[in-house]
């Protein structure tokens, strides 16, 4: 097992170009794009989030101080099939892509202070859309218009967990971003015009610095005396604001040929992300969660500029997770687990006087394939945005692959 781990490891280094995610969403047009708070299928399967969830048996990119309970080494690495049914009241166009979804590595360090250490890296933003429309002009004849966008940012992270006293944990990491977004507009019109084509495209290559933190409180069900809780937990999570450096290019396309108009640096004001959630273990074998994230992206800057089509972005999710308490004598489908979830968002995106919301369904399970390796599916289904006020809907189909593996490593040998 040590070899396939070293076999994942270098795979996942030389792969890194294929950490930009895509769906074909005309809303990630605005901003930095649509964010992911998730890249596991477990986590998928339970709403996206589980903040308060102290696992010992999977890998949290939400919460750091969740690892401080690793009692073996890990890594969760998966693929995510992405499909986007968009949908106006007169057409409607479908996307799909499998996408790679980044890799987590944490290894125990001390088990009895809660010491783990875990790096990672994964995708943070996505833009990818695509619309064309037909302009017409009083001072010109009618032409094609076309707006696209590509890239995204994704994030490295190395981080390290503590138990502090009364069975608190506490975790932090230092937060790597970095990427490209390329906006361009294509003017095309019919070959019988007396007009060019022309082109116009804005590329922006961003990097900036960060840290996260966050706590997982002790068992509170002892304390309150709830017989059935097993376990009772509440954790909090906070990411900084981070000012994101981007160099910038502005190149324009003519009969002329391709023409640099300008280049430089500007800043991006990224808000910081706070979050809160409980986790309840009910008879040993069922696990239930309860989630809310909150980031304000009003205060998203763009060279010192508000977006406009942005706001405060919140979301609300429950979970359950349904798994054997004692499998050490049970057969392999006594083994598997169970998930389901629901959430609501409140998206960052605000267009025409219109808030963007979804809805979204989850629903998982994980296969054993050894000691402490799973294999864990995840599927959702979500519904984001309107047809009303000139708006887009959208359906949206996500199934994911994760595999998570569990090996002894650095045993001190007795002498």
């Amino acid at each position: 097992m040590k070899t396939n781990f070293r076999i994942y490891i270098i795979a996942l280094f030389i792969m890194p170009s294929l950490i930009f995610a895509s769906g074909g969403s005309i809303y990630s047009r605005f901003g930095l794009g649509d964010f992911y708070q998730s890249f596991s299928s477990r986590r998928m399967a339970i709403g996206e989030l589980g903040i308060a969830i102290n696992d010992y048996d999977y890998l949290n990119n939400l919460n750091p101080a969740s690892w401080s309970k690793l009692r073996l080494t890990r890594i969760e690495t998966g693929i995510i099939y992405h499909g986007n049914n968009i949908s106006s009241n007169s057409s409607s166009v479908y996307y799909s892509q499998t996408i790679f979804t980044g890799f987590m590595l944490g290894f125990p360090i001390d088990h009895d202070y809660g010491i783990s250490l875990t790096a990672g890296l994964l995708p943070f933003s996505n833009v990818d859309y695509d619309v064309t429309t037909i302009e017409n002009s009083e001072l010109t004849e009618s032409y094609e218009l076309t707006h696209s966008g590509k890239g995204g940012l994704s994030k490295s992270f190395i981080g390290i967990s503590y138990k502090l006293p009364f069975n608190f944990s506490i975790g932090a990491s230092f937060d790597y971003y970095l990427g490209k977004i390329t906006n361009q507009s294509f003017i095309n019109f019919s070959d019988s015009s007396q007009f060019r084509d022309g082109s116009f495209l804005d590329e922006y290559s961003y990097n900036g610095i960060g840290f996260s933190v966050g706590l997982i409180s002790s068992n509170f069900a002892p304390i309150l005396k709830l017989s059935n809780i097993k376990d009772l937990r509440v954790g909090l999570i906070y990411s900084n604001n981070v000012t994101l450096k981007a160099d910038t290019v502005n190149k324009s396309t003519t009969i002329l040929g391709t023409i640099t108009n300008s280049s430089g640096r500007i800043k991006t004001n990224l808000p910081y992300k706070v979050g809160i959630g409980i986790s309840l273990n009910w008879k040993g074998d069922y696990l239930f969660v309860f989630d809310y994230l909150y980031q304000p992206f009003n205060k998203f800057k763009i060279d010192n500029r508000n977006i406009k089509e942005l706001r405060n972005f919140q979301k609300l999710s429950i979970g359950f997770e349904y798994r054997k308490a004692d499998i050490r004598s049970q057969s392999f489908w006594e083994q598997v687990k169970f998930r389901g979830g629901l959430s609501y968002e409140k998206t960052q995106y605000y267009l025409n006087n219109t808030g963007i919301d979804m809805y979204a369904v989850y629903t998982g399970l994980s296969l054993p394939l050894g000691f402490e390796s799973t294999l864990d599916l995840a599927f959702q289904f979500g519904k984001r945005g309107t047809t009303e006020n000139n708006l887009l809907k959208e359906n949206i189909y996500k199934f994911s692959v994760t595999l998570s593996l569990g090996e002894l490593w650095f045993l001190r040998q007795e002498r």
